[in-house]
Order: C-alpha cells, then structure tokens, then sequence
C-alpha cells in the first residue's frame, strides 16, 4: 500500500493512502491530535437524491506537485455517463488550513446524482456544528439548498474545544447563487455517523460543465473559545484576502443625524402621551423602548435646546409607568387596536404580547429600568429635579428581575404571565450590559454580583457553544441570533476598561471575529444593493438586515480599533456605518426612519432580490444616532438649524 503524506509547519498533517480500490482520504491531524480515524472510501462521492444510495469514488491515479499539493483523479461511468473527476488537497505553506478543489465534467446529462465532499468519510467522535442562522451548538444539520451564511459553510467543533475546524467554501468563487448551479450547494451533518459535508448539482449535471467547488478546511487546537475562533478568522481573513470595500459612500454622520432629526419632528406616528408607533402598520406602541427613547430625546434636548424633546421625553416614560404591575414587572406593549392572536386570545391595551410571543421579558425590563435610571440621572443633575416616580419604578422592576434568575446562573429570556414558569436561559445581552451600569449608578453590589453570574454564564453556556440566544423579544428563547454578540463585545470592552485585564479585551476581538463569521464576505453578485458586512436577522425573517440591534456595533468596532490598532476594525466600522445609512429613509412621512432590512438574496419574503420591508422609526434610529452622539460625531454645531427652544 502506497501512503502519501504532506505536512507543513504548523503541525498540519495530511497522509492520503493506496487502498486495493484506489486512492482514499486518509486522517488529518494537527499537532498530533487526529481529527478522526482515516479514510477507506474514497476521495469524493455521489448521491442520488431519490434512492438516498452513495457511491464513494475512489482516485484511480495521483499527481504530487510539491510538498503541499497532490490531486487525485477518475473517470468512473455512472449510469452509461462518464464522470471525470479531480480533487487537489493541499496544504498552506504556514497556517493549519487544507484547500480541497473538487472539478468535475460529465460527457452526457447525468440525472438524479448530485456530487459530495467530506474530509473523512465517516465519523466516531462527538462533535458540534454551528451554521448561521440554521444550526446552533446542534448535532445534526441538513441544509439544502444552503441560504443565508455569512461566511459559506459550517463551524465543526468538539464539545470540549480540543478541536475546532471550519469548513467553508472558498471566497473568491460565486457561492450560493440561487441563478446558477451553485445555488443547488447543500451542507449535511450528523454527530457520529455522518461526516460534514457539502453536496453540489441537486440532482442534474448538464454535460461539458466545468463544475468546481473550492472548499477550505481550517483547524485549530487551542482548546478555547477566544484563542480559538480569532485564530480561525484571522486565517480565513488572509487566505481569502478579505478587504472591506470602502467605496459605499451614502453621507456624513451628520447629514444623517439631521435626517433623522427633522424626520422625527414631522413624523406622524408619535402618539402624544404615549411614545411612537413601532414601525408602519403596526398597531402598538413597543413599551420596551419607551425608555431607551426617552433616553435618546433627552439627550436630543440637551444638545439642541428644543422642548419638544424633553417633552417626549417625558411623556413617554410616564406612560410606561401605568404599565407596571404590582410585582414590579413591566409591560413591553401597548396596543391601540385590539389584535387577534395565535391561541384565540386578544391583545390590547397594556400587555406583554410582543408581536406574535407572549410572556414577560426579562431582558427587555432591565433594558428598560437602565434607561429610566440614565434619564433620571441626566435629568436631575441637569435640572435638579428628582423624578423618583422613574427611579422606583425601575428598581421595583429590578427586584422583580432578581425573583428570575435560574439556577445556572442566567436570566431567562421570558417568564410566563398565567404561571410563573421561566424558560431556559440565554445570553440576555442588554441585562449583560447594563448590570454593571446600574451597579454604578445605584450603588448597589447585587447588581455587581448578578453580573459575575452573568458572565460565568455567558462563559460556559454561550462562547464555548458558539450559542448566541436571546436578543429579540419576539422569538422562542432557543431561537439563534447575531446580535447578542455585540453586546457581548460591549460588556467585554467595558469590563476591560475598568480592570485592564487582557483577557478581556482578548474576548472582545473574539467575539468580534465571530460576529464576522456570521455576515456576508462580499457583495453578492445577482443583488444589486450592498451585501457585504450584511447579516441574516434571525431564522424566521431571513432578509438582509445592517441594523444595530439594541448593542453598540459601531462604536465597538470603534474602540476595538482604538484599542488594538487593527485596521479591519475601523474598515468594519465605516462599512456598518454607511450601511445603515444606506437604509435611511430619505423622504416621505417616515423621513428619518430605517427600512427593516436592504436586499432579500434568496427570495424569501417574495418581493424581489432588493426587498427593504417597512420603515422602523423606534430602536433601531436610537441605536444608530446615540452611538454617533457618543462617538462625537454629531455635536450642537451640526444640528445648530434645530436649535431654537420650542421650535414647533
């Protein structure tokens, strides 16, 4: 038996071996840790996609090129087609990555077959799988044809992170392109019996075709989270040669901002005494932000002089108030009409039915209790006017937010309102912020202490299963989401700065890495909108969204730059600033509002590849323009036409 084997620098080996029906995969190791057993098979297979058969087709010949470069190669008949075939496995020169080329051509239409690869063919191990938004810390995936990835291809880690790999779909090719062949791509898992893998063609190979899909493999032994993910996308990033295009332009951050400011002035949907409507058609106020906006306009007040914001201001917040119940949780929504909902009940008035998910919100009433405090504070040392109505309602809502830890550590992200009962705990981001906020701001260490629960939480059950959970009000608990991790970033910076601690910082970048793990490379090339550093919500509403949702995206990229002097940060910050830009609503009624999303890829909500759904006009315009205020990016000067006090 002929074995060949290639190795590079790093530790990376890869052995491939002559078995008596040709040449097959054989184990990879890094370090002398194998990934699994060697292959017997095989070098890549067919499937017919009725009949379920595989066919693993063994390379009849091998061509070495160099120390890190063979390409295996056959032509089997299959079905009186002639399936000519290569694989090229090489290693990099220096980093712990395998590139595997599969080509093929078929002489004659080849029905029913569509062609796979996996680096073994079979598993023993326990391993987890993670593909945003489709799969989660899970141990199965089946995903066809693959939609919505940022980077293309799956996160492959043992549960203990001795092992961590992903396996991806090279960059620079046309990936997913619901036009095209690769459109049909589709990635299969299943811990223990089958290996990851990707499957092409969906079923019809049209002859004289050169398909191709290049395929990467990255590994990493750090054996923790941090260390781990950075050193995965710090080596996707250069073998790709991942830049951020800088070209989108779309306007200032103030000419933004004063966008907003004049479209919010007009905009109709502010119901006096009550707070705004969420976003076009809807019918209900979303109670949850009424503070994080008072928060906001207060600000406004204070940097324009105009009344009209502390009026709102204040108005808001007070509505909130009539929402409390007497164990100190607060209501999220209000509804104006009444609405039908799922189980025959009615939703109207105070309640917390938020869209279609009943239950009261854990995260959102500290969410909320945090900026009733910030807006207490601001206005007290400013006015010298104690509103101790915001102050006690929000510390009877905290109470009531203590009553619910679970005994892992964690906050649910809903308690039920008919029994009590909590769900499981999730990352609750905006609670992971703002406890040790409020520990300052009311001299309170339980706060302090439930934060250190928090992040022996966030530690164990969250970045070391690669499972971010919680941020929308509106989903199931265990439905996987991006935007906790900026939260996390965010907690992870602050705590850096108080203590200097590098670990801290060290999470930061990580998380940060993995959030880019879960946005688009690269402008797609069938939408015309811009697509790169534009990520899928969450699994149920799959468009393309840019927002920042209740975190601080941009001034985390920010101070990551300003921190570590990396300039993909700052690149990655200027992006994500234009993009949400790009989503302002420039005119009309909603003038200074942003549509919900920026490019439908897949079709998913029906209305075309540039789908933008409706205009929000509450969180996600406080989102934006409080980091632009806190970045010092808009100051009294750039908004000096708004100034005069009572401007109607």
């Amino acid at each position: 038996m002929q074995i060949h084997v290639m190795q590079n620098t790093s530790g990376l080996v890869v052995r491939l071996e002559e078995a008596e029906a040709g040449w097959t995969l054989g184990p990879i190791s890094l370090n002398g840790r194998m990934l699994e057993p060697e292959g017997t098979r095989g070098v890549l297979f067919l499937r017919h996609t009725e009949t379920g058969e595989v066919r693993w087709l063994p390379g009849d010949s091998i061509t070495k090129d160099g120390e890190h470069r063979a390409i295996l190669a056959g032509a089997p008949l299959i079905d009186g087609v002639r399936l000519q075939y290569s694989v090229e496995i090489a290693l990099d020169d220096t980093r712990a990555v395998v590139y595997v080329t599969p080509a093929w051509t078929v002489d004659n239409t080849l029905s029913g077959w569509e062609v796979g690869l996996a680096y073994h063919d079979g598993l023993s191990g326990d391993w987890r799988v993670q593909s945003y938004p489709w799969a989660g810390n899970s141990e199965a995936m089946e995903l066809a044809p693959m939609t919505y990835c940022g980077v293309p291809g799956a996160l492959i880690y043992r549960p203990d992170l001795s092992l961590v790999l992903l396996f991806a779909i090279a960059g620079h090719s046309d990936y997913l392109n619901p036009t095209t062949w690769t459109g049909k791509t589709g990635f299969f898992f299943a811990n223990r019996s089958m290996a990851p893998q990707f499957r092409a063609g969906g079923g019809l190979l049209s002859p004289h075709v050169a398909y191709a899909l290049p395929l990467q493999l990255f590994i990493n032994d750090a054996g923790e989270f941090a260390p781990a993910i950075t050193g995965i996308m710090q080596n996707w990033i250069a073998v790709n040669d991942y830049q951020v295009d800088r070209s989108l332009v779309v306007r200032t951050p103030a000419e933004a901002f004063e966008i907003a400011l004049d479209g919010r002035r007009k905009m109709q949907n502010y119901r006096p005494g009550i707070g705004y409507e969420h976003h076009r058609g809807t019918p209900f106020v979303y109670l949850g932000n009424n503070p994080y906006i008072a928060y906001y306009e207060y600000r406004l007040y204070e940097l324009t002089g105009d009344t009209l914001w502390r009026d709102r201001a204040c108005e808001q917040l007070d509505f909130v108030l009539k929402g409390q119940q007497d164990t100190g949780v607060l209501h999220t929504s209000w509804y104006f009409e009444p609405q039908p909902r799922p189980d025959g009940a009615t939703a109207e008035g105070f309640c917390s039915w938020d869209w279609f998910h009943n239950g009261y919100k854990v995260d959102i009433n500290v969410w909320m209790a945090r900026y009733m405090l910030q807006t207490w504070e601001r206005v007290k040392q400013r006015e010298g006017v104690d509103r101790q109505d915001w102050f006690q309602a929000a510390m009877k809502a905290l109470d009531w937010v203590f009553a619910q830890q679970n005994e892992d550590g964690g906050l649910p992200q809903e308690v039920d309102v008919a029994t009590g009962r909590r769900s499981c705990s999730t990352v609750c981001g905006r609670a992971l912020v703002a406890m040790p906020i409020i520990a300052r701001l009311v001299g309170d260490g339980r706060f302090a202490r439930l934060a250190a629960d928090l992040e022996r939480f966030l530690r164990s059950n969250v970045e070391e299963r690669f499972w971010y959970t919680g941020m929308h009000p509106d989903l199931p608990p265990g439905d996987f989401e991006q935007d906790s991790i900026y939260a996390v970033v965010e907690y992870w910076l602050h705590k850096y700065d108080e203590t200097l601690a590098r670990e801290c910082l060290d999470h930061a970048v990580a998380n940060a890495y993995y959030g880019l793990l879960h946005w688009c490379p690269k402008q797609l090339s069938w939408v015309r909108s811009p697509t790169q550093c534009a990520h899928s919500e969450q699994q149920h509403f799959n468009q393309y969204s840019v927002y920042c949702y209740g975190n601080r995206k941009i001034q985390c990229l920010d101070r990551l730059f300003q921190l570590t002097g990396n300039p993909l940060f700052a690149a990655l910050r200027d992006r994500v600033m234009q993009l949400n830009f790009f989503v302002q609503v420039t005119d009309g009624p909603y003038r200074g509002a942003m549509t919900e999303a920026i490019a439908d890829p897949w079709l998913e909500r029906e209305h075309g590849f540039e789908w933008r759904g409706s205009p929000y006009t509450s969180e996600l315009v406080t989102d934006l323009m409080l980091q632009l205020l806190d970045m010092g990016l808009v100051s009294a000067a750039s908004v000096a036409s708004d100034r005069a006090p009572g401007r109607p």
